[in-house]
């Protein structure tokens, strides 16, 4: 990521003062986010360079605590070109808080000194606003949300410039979304729920609208607009969907891109025949969870051996531990890895930009399991995260399995994790387990099949049988 030059070399070298911290455990020490990582990497490949997942790590240098790049002579920085974004951004602070993000300046700094009540200053201010009101940055910004400290615990020693939330407009109707997926009829598919529709937010500008008391969820591209899932709410009558159409085909200008995703098949009465044209566009997997827990029968032998290959390999293995903030970098670097494993397994061009997408999902998801009340467990082996698996319910009687990563060099580890999570106190209580779809190709679709799944759920895309031109 492309990041403005805040301050002059020669202002950083004339103090001296950066990359030396007091306190090696203390805040001000640099974070590492996942591409930070990446860059790093690349430079110092045999350098024992990190503090853990999340931080830089430091050596004594006069009395204090140093960046271990640091040139102590020259005071330069050995990997200027890859140094992370928080020693980029300085002397401004990028804050992650509970009510959102700020960006603070550090005020022991002396160019912040000399220069914060003047017009420099103030240049300097609208550089890192524009800075932050890009779309890549705030996309960048969330999704690596817990790499970030919170520097309002520093009182007296920075200043506030600025607050910014970049995910602020989708969690404010939150609860309409909510309240109006309550009252709809249950259904089983993976995309009614928030958190789903929260995970694609970098691709889609979604616009929620209440037409004649239903919500309607908008998502807008470039290229158009169209639904995500048809209307919800208590009573959704024909003339709500005719609506929906009529405000899709003012934005599109007619066209073919007018159009209601992730349809169920309990959502069919609403669309006459004679109006519209229902046609499917894939299925999800549900299975019986008691079934995928306890594996027993004829159908699972491959699946239990699997699993067993697995715990006889690591016999002393605890199982799944919830997920925590401090989980993020490690599960990051796994998905790296993953990615690379399977665009081994699937060279062509469509599934490895599926990869990419997913990856900027999974680390939003990963950043705000929290707040979005996803449930997380991962795996460790040898200290390293080899496993990762999150899910959340729908309704009552389905639990979905939305995130599964696994290194793919240890052997049945696939089945267990899956097995595992299924077997979670906190999941028995749901009798059916969505798997999600396998739109990345044959062999993923394999792989689901051999959990024999209960019944494949459709889903259905819906477009009018007389499209405006």
């Amino acid at each position: 990521m492309d990041v403005p030059q805040f301050l002059t070399s020669a202002q950083c070298l004339d103090c001296r003062a950066c990359c030396l911290f007091h306190d090696p455990s203390g805040d001000w020490a640099p974070r590492l986010t996942p591409e930070d990582v990446l860059a790093i990497g690349v430079l110092a490949e045999d350098i024992p360079w990190r503090d853990g997942a999340e931080r830089v790590a430091l050596c004594s240098c006069r009395g204090a605590n140093a960046c271990i790049f640091l040139d102590a002579a020259t005071h330069h920085c050995r990997i200027y070109t890859a140094r992370p974004l928080e020693c980029r951004l300085y002397p401004f602070l990028l804050s992650h808080e509970k009510t959102g993000f700020r960006i603070y300046a550090h005020i022991s700094c002396p160019a912040v000194m000399a220069e914060r009540n003047g017009a420099v200053w103030e240049r300097r201010v609208a550089l890192i606003r524009d800075f932050f009101n890009r779309r890549d940055v705030k996309s960048y910004c969330y999704r690596n949300a817990c790499c970030f400290p919170d520097y309002s615990l520093s009182p007296g020693e920075v200043e506030e410039v600025f607050a910014f939330d970049p995910g602020a407009s989708l969690q404010v109707v939150r609860a309409d979304i909510e309240a109006a997926l309550a009252l709809s009829p249950p259904q089983a598919l993976s995309s009614r729920h928030f958190i789903n529709m929260f995970a694609w937010q970098d691709f889609f500008d979604f616009d929620v609208e209440e037409i004649n008391g239903a919500v309607c969820v908008f998502a807008r591209q470039p290229a158009g607009v169209f639904m995500y899932w048809p209307p919800q709410g208590k009573d959704v009558v024909p003339a709500v969907i005719a609506a929906c159409f009529q405000r899709m085909h003012a934005i599109n200008r007619g066209g073919s891109l007018s159009r209601i995703e992730g349809v169920a098949t309990g959502d069919l009465p609403l669309f006459d025949p004679r109006v519209y044209q229902v046609s499917l566009s894939g299925h999800e997997y549900i299975y019986r969870r008691e079934d995928v827990v306890s594996l027993r029968g004829k159908a699972y032998k491959s699946r239990r051996g699997d699993v067993n290959i697995f715990k006889r390999a690591h016999p002393q293995m605890p199982g799944l531990r919830p997920y925590a903030r401090e989980d993020f970098n490690g599960c990051a670097a796994l998905f790296d890895r993953w990615m690379l494993g399977r665009r081994k397994q699937h060279e062509n061009d469509v599934y490895g930009w599926m990869l990419e997408e997913n990856r900027d999902v999974h680390r939003l998801l990963l950043a705000h399991a929290g707040a979005l009340g996803l449930m997380g467990r991962v795996l460790e082996i040898d200290g390293d995260i080899a496993a990762y698996t999150f899910g959340y319910a729908l309704g009552e009687d389905v639990f979905c399995v939305l995130l599964e990563v696994v290194d793919l060099s240890v052997k049945g580890l696939p089945a267990f994790v899956f097995s595992r999570f299924c077997a979670e106190a906190a999941l028995e209580k749901y009798r059916w387990i969505n798997g999600m779809d396998a739109m990345a190709g044959e062999r993923l679709a394999r792989a689901k099949m051999s959990w024999r799944p209960e019944r494949m759920e459709p889903v259905y895309v819906v477009t009018p049988l007389d499209r405006p031109r």
